[in-house]
């Protein structure tokens, strides 16, 4: 059967229509509520210039954060550095579907842009579902008729089925913006890349991680997979080893561990976890130590020399190298070694690599990396490549034309 094509701005009229731009403006807040760094709001502000240049009136989503989170936060900074990049006022309206949102976007002109609330803050934009139901939710059903054309540039999102960036496909002309014009792209040009694959996974998303990892070895889409972080170390639990306390904040470890032993069984030899970490003791002095012999009192801070080694032997190997998640704590210097080398590994062994997520892209910087591929976008990048599907893309793909 034939795949239908995504289609882009160049093919839609979206002169003196109102637009819903889904964007990705979801940016890192530090522990005083404030932007740590607008490079997202920058990239999105791309495909929102354009439109604004076509003469679209513009109304803007996008997510901040998620519910208990320090970064769960509003959109009226956003709005803020949206004015000043694009040198134009960015309105923003204290809500999504509110009487006053629908008035601000029935009275919207050509050329104007409103931003509207996280979009998060409404409760059936954390559901996760089918498209087909997710159309008849009362979000979908109160912002649809206000507007025209839906135009989805939140690539970083798109392995997410959420209200906002599946369902108004299946109901109004929709096209990829810029971002995601591109990345789509990007994604189907690294996916031809023949040869060995080798992911390395690390980090504190490991639920998302577990999946990659599952459909990553089914697909043939990894032959080998280096773990650390927080997967590291669930990793080598699952293997026998006495470090429940470096999880004693894991969230569900009931159920993920099972979900990690099953893994370490069926892909024998081809999931790898690290043979010895650095370890902050009770004193706070930071010690090696072998996987084996983690004391119960220490914080597994990052992943040990050892393993550094290991995993640069494997990554030689590699014709593609794929990283997403830190190797240790990376917002702590003196626990930042594993990550920076693995980094510096991959741009020196594998003939192709990519950095995707903010602290690999982070750490690309640090280590003044010049040849790899580098995404802001951590999740959809790794989805992509494992062979799992892309629900935001999905939808552009068989909505209505």
């Amino acid at each position: 059967m034939r795949v239908r094509k995504v289609l882009t701005l160049d093919d839609v009229a979206v002169e003196g229509k109102k637009v819903f731009l889904r964007a990705d403006m979801n940016v890192p807040v530090g522990e005083d509520g404030q932007i740590m760094n607008s490079e997202k709001i920058k990239q999105a502000a791309k495909t929102l210039k354009e439109l604004i240049e076509r003469g679209s009136a513009v109304i803007v989503g996008t997510h901040q954060g998620r519910p208990g989170s320090n970064d769960f936060i509003s959109t009226e900074a956003h709005s803020a550095i949206l004015s000043e990049i694009l040198g134009t006022e960015v309105n923003y309206v204290d809500g999504v579907i509110s009487r006053e949102v629908r008035e601000e976007i029935s009275n919207l002109q050509a050329g104007e842009v409103l931003m509207l609330e996280n979009l998060r803050f409404m409760a059936e934009e954390n559901i996760e579902g089918d498209p087909k139901d997710l159309v008849n939710t009362h979000f979908v059903r109160r912002l649809a008729p206000l507007f025209d054309i839906y135009v989805n540039d939140a690539f970083q999102a798109a392995h997410r089925s959420q209200p906002s960036l599946v369902a108004f496909p299946y109901i109004k002309p929709s096209a990829a913006g810029r971002i995601m014009q591109k990345m789509i792209a990007e994604m189907a040009e690294i996916d031809a890349i023949k040869g060995k694959r080798v992911f390395i996974l690390g980090g504190a998303k490991v639920s998302d991680k577990l999946k990659v990892i599952v459909h990553a070895i089914k697909n043939n889409k990894a032959a080998e997979i280096l773990t650390g972080g927080l997967v590291g170390s669930l990793m080598a639990l699952a293997a026998g080893h006495k470090i429940n306390g470096a999880l004693k904040r894991l969230r569900d470890l009931d159920l993920l561990l099972p979900a990690a032993r099953d893994i370490l069984e069926r892909a024998s030899g081809r999931v790898l976890y690290p043979v010895d970490f650095v370890v902050k003791d009770e004193e706070g002095e930071l010690r090696t130590y072998p996987v084996y012999a983690i004391p119960e009192g220490g914080q597994i801070v990052d992943i040990g020399p050892g393993t550094i080694e290991i995993y640069k032997e494997r990554l030689k190997e590699a014709d593609l190298a794929v990283a997403n998640g830190p190797m240790g704590i990376f917002e702590r210097p003196e626990s930042r070694r594993g990550t920076l080398e693995i980094v510096k590994a991959m741009e020196m062994y594998a003939k192709e690599s990519v950095l995707c997520g903010g602290h690999m892209s982070t750490a690309a910087k640090l280590a003044n990396t010049k040849g790899s591929r580098i995404y802001t976008a951590g999740g959809a990048v790794l989805y992509g490549l494992a062979g799992l599907p892309l629900p935001a893309i999905d939808a552009l793909r068989e909505g209505v034309r």
